[in-house]
């Protein structure tokens, strides 16, 4: 609809209501304009309220779409732990409660047994890719709603099997109808696992020699479902019930009956999911029942919206399966890794290991600290790729490639340094925490002092004494450099190809260390730089790496995704860096270099921030275990894009409340290289207040 059309079909709108006009078959026609022009001037008032509803209404669905979805878009569970949302009661108290019954009956999916998706039938493209038929999912859906109308026809009612469904398959593709039931069911046994919560209560009420029954609308017969049950841990229940061998449902009753007329006298619960068919029938038929609410109905509200069909559903479905399920309760930290951090991690490392085997490289060099979690989840997910972690870091980088990098030195050491007023140093504290004591000599010939502050009033005055003593720099750093030297040897060994693994954003980590290797000590004639995303203070300062690849990225650059790239740098003032480097904190403090001892140097440790990063850590190792547990045998699920793999995070950060409130207090080292004594620790909280977010 266009702008006048959508302004046409509001002033009939106000016209039929008001003055009287018909619409006829679609247009609306008015039979007496003439006559009702003085209406309008008598009521002007309508007029003005059309005029007001139209410009509303073009300004929010035309102009500016993003308006009128923003009210709409779903957020994350904001509130704290979204495992404590599911309110389960603990699975004594359960069992306790359900030992007064004579039979505890139990529904299987969604209740005993989990299916690792957002949506059951998300199950389907997977058989349609081992069938190798494309549109499987739709064929499949389809059929499933084709026979049960054939089944209404013949049978008077909606129950159907599995060759039933595969039959109307078999008659529209050619597809062999029994070869689709095995593949299906094989793929249902590959990924239908126990829910642990009632794994646990089906087992304490097993050890109290209690009946247990189970009770299932269902396509699969009962030997199938006895092979589910079993391959998912569940035996010694007395009968099992499926309504596609009985011929009626648990929604229509009639499954009940055959239970109540087996049981007949005894007391009897159900447990199960579905409000209607597991709770209200099974109330009206008589017995007692206990609600298991779904784990997908709990969390899918709260899962990112956008992503890819598959990739989305399994994520969805991991998520769920695990924070819902009743079992436990874990903290804002934890899950901050499992939902927001995993699937970027797992993405990104299997993305570096096709990297490599496209390119032929030969070692992986994952920079510290970044590097940490990157490197644990790849030696979880791979064990052909040797690699190693390598200590390096910005103030490093800026010190060992001065060659190159002069610019680089000053804007980090001293410009950056004018910038923090919160922690102001003198020049002779910023030379000692540089390991460049020596160059305090020099100062009285530049009418500088040594208790000269560090302050934008002085920063041209200091960046000059730099550039004139420019060779003594380069000088007291040869030895360093000489340790470094050895170090990269140590590490890449006889290796011809390399590839440099780091977070972002500006690329200068991986390209220093390129630069090194490449060029200045001739070790190498090709480095690989794989970054998460390329994100640089403005775009033209890395495009031509981009373009020649010397620089790629999983997530974004400039080039790559660019919608994600925008709404990355334009959003949250900023500081949208700041939480996503979250995931990849690590427990000890920052490298800064070495000293002529070959000692190496860190920076004060923000120990105040480890229990947290421990925390973090241990929700994404979860995550990429459980996605690797279950998705094996499909490892093509592995290859998460990077638009998907970011999406949980740009979910999280549409609202800054709960990073606020829980990350807040997160320190960071503000000071320069290793200078304890002026270090000055500063808050997320603190950042953030200054930017007024």
């Amino acid at each position: 609809m266009n702008i006048k059309q959508l302004k046409d079909n509001l002033y009939y709108y106000f016209a039929e209501k008001n003055w009287g006009v018909r619409r006829e078959y679609g247009p609306y026609v008015d039979t007496h304009r003439e006559e009702h022009v003085n209406k309008r001037w008598k009521h002007w008032w309508i007029l003005i309220k059309l005029n007001w509803h139209y410009r509303i209404l073009r300004k929010t669905t035309m102009l500016y779409p993003e308006v009128a979805s923003q009210s709409k878009r779903r957020l994350p569970y904001l509130d704290g732990s979204e495992s404590e949302i599911s309110h389960r009661r603990p699975v004594l108290a359960l069992t306790k409660d359900l030992l007064q019954y004579d039979i505890i009956s139990f529904d299987i999916f969604d209740t005993l047994i989990f299916r690792p998706f957002a949506k059951p039938a998300d199950l389907f493209m997977i058989v349609g890719k081992r069938l190798n038929r494309t549109e499987f999912y739709r064929i499949r859906t389809d059929a499933e709603k084709r026979a049960r109308e054939l089944a209404t026809i013949t049978k008077g009612n909606r129950e159907v099997t599995i060759e039933d469904i595969y039959a109307v398959i078999e008659e529209r593709t050619g597809l062999s109808k029994e070869i689709g039931i095995q593949t299906e069911f094989e793929v249902e046994l590959q990924y239908c696992f126990a829910n642990p919560y009632m794994k646990r209560v089906f087992k304490l009420l097993q050890e109290q020699k209690k009946t247990i029954i189970v009770v299932s609308d269902m396509y699969f017969p009962e030997s199938m479902m006895k092979k589910l049950l079993s391959n998912a841990g569940y035996s010694g229940y007395e009968k099992l019930y499926v309504s596609c061998d009985y011929g009626c449902s648990k929604s229509s009753k009639g499954l009940y009956q055959y239970v109540k007329r087996d049981y007949e006298g005894k007391k009897i619960v159900h447990i199960g999911d579905n409000v209607f068919s597991d709770i209200k029938c099974a109330q009206e038929i008589g017995f007692d029942v206990k609600y298991y609410k779904n784990v997908h109905e709990i969390g899918n509200q709260y899962r990112t919206d956008g992503m890819s069909a598959l990739v989305g559903s399994a994520y969805s479905g991991i998520v769920n399966t695990h924070l819902h399920n009743g079992i436990k309760i874990y903290s804002p930290y934890y899950e901050y890794g499992f939902i927001y951090g995993g699937l970027y991690i797992l993405g990104f490392c299997n993305w570096i290991h096709k990297k490599v085997k496209l390119y032929g490289i030969e070692k992986v060099i994952f920079l510290s600290r970044d590097g940490d979690i990157y490197q644990k989840v790849f030696n979880k997910m791979f064990d052909d790729t040797p690699n190693e972690y390598f200590l390096w870091s910005r103030i490093a980088n800026s010190k060992y490639t001065l060659v190159k990098n002069r610019e680089d030195f000053l804007r980090r050491v001293v410009f950056y340094r004018t910038l923090r007023s919160e922690a102001i140093i003198s020049i002779s504290s910023l030379l000692d925490s540089l390991s460049l004591g020596r160059l305090k000599e020099e100062l009285p010939k530049y009418g500088i002092q040594e208790q000269t502050l560090v302050v934008r009033e002085n920063v041209r005055r200091i960046e000059e004494f730099f550039i004139k003593n420019w060779n003594l720099v380069l000088e007291i750093y040869s030895d360093e450099k000489k340790i470094i030297h050895d170090y990269i040897v140590n590490k890449i060994k006889d290796c011809k190809k390399i590839a440099i693994i780091d977070v972002g954003w500006l690329g200068s980590g991986p390209l220093g260390l390129k630069y090194l290797i490449e060029d200045e000590f001739k070790l190498l004639d090709k480095v690989y730089c794989f970054q998460a995303a390329a994100g640089p203070p403005h775009p033209t300062d890395i495009i031509t790496n981009l373009l020649d690849e010397s620089i790629e990225a999983y997530i974004f650059s400039h080039m790559h995704n660019r919608n994600l790239f925008d709404a990355h740098k334009t959003t949250n003032k900023g500081v949208n860096n700041i939480f996503f480097e979250l995931f990849t904190q690590a427990k000890y403090p920052s490298y800064s270099g070495v000293n002529k001892n070959g000692l190496f140097l860190f920076d004060i440790p923000e120990v105040e921030n480890y229990k947290i990063v421990d925390e973090i850590q241990s929700g994404i190792l979860d995550f990429c275990q459980k996605f690797m547990q279950i998705f094996r045998g499909d490892s093509y699920l592995f290859n998460v894009s990077g638009y998907d793999a970011y999406l949980p995070y740009r979910f999280i950060i549409r609202n800054l409340k709960f990073l606020k409130e829980y990350f807040g207090k997160i320190c960071y080292a503000r000071g320069v290289s290793g200078d304890y004594e002026k270090q000055h620790l500063e808050s997320i909280n603190d950042i953030m207040k200054s930017l007024n977010l």
